[in-house]
């Protein structure tokens, strides 16, 4: 358990790392209108992955 502990510590902090560079590179305006459309996009998502049709014939 402690080694899935240190871990899990030891991946969140790299994505500490990724997030904070990805904000100063993007901008916070930037990011907010991706955050916008993201969850535009979330909205009208269906709300079950198996009622969406297939497209193989």
């Amino acid at each position: 358990m402690t080694v899935l502990i240190e871990n899990v510590r030891h991946h969140v902090e790299g994505d500490e790392e990724w997030f904070l560079g990805v904000r100063k590179a993007m901008g916070r305006k930037r990011l907010t209108g991706l955050g916008e459309q993201m969850e535009a996009a979330k909205r009208g998502a269906p709300g079950d992955p198996l009622a969406v049709p297939s497209t193989e014939h």
